[in-house]
């Protein structure tokens, strides 16, 4: 599928800002797809051929104008968001009050405290 701007739309846009607007209509595209297909197979109950129809299409535009759509989640986030949920269990379990008087156990313990607070604040963060 081809699809063209009129160059007079683009009146005062230079060469790179041409390139960008080219850039993002196309990534605006690839994302409208994207959530076209998911809504097709969200109603296709049967395993049968695909069928994207226009109101799916309409309805997946303003999902992706609106960032309604599902954002992708890159892996990193995903191990941090595992460690900060492991690292705040670990530290509710390893907590004891008369190991505490230890100062080793005490100096591992408040490690794995700063470690679960910077866990959880990074990932809420990149949230």
């Amino acid at each position: 599928m081809q699809i063209e701007i009129d160059d007079t739309t683009l009146t005062g846009f230079n060469v790179p800002a041409k390139a960008e607007v080219k850039k993002a209509t196309l990534q605006f595209a690839t994302d409208v797809i994207a959530e076209a297909n998911r809504i097709e197979g969200s109603r296709n109950p049967q395993a049968g051929p695909p069928e994207v129809i226009s109101g799916m299409v309409v309805e997946a535009t303003l999902l992706v104008r609106r960032g309604l759509n599902q954002p992708r989640k890159k892996y990193g986030v995903k191990l941090i968001r595992i460690c900060a949920a492991v690292l705040s269990l670990v530290v509710g379990f390893c907590y004891d009050a008369t190991k505490l008087q230890d100062k080793t156990y005490m100096m591992i313990f408040v490690l794995m405290v700063a470690l679960a607070i910077v866990s959880v604040t990074i990932a809420t963060i990149k949230e």
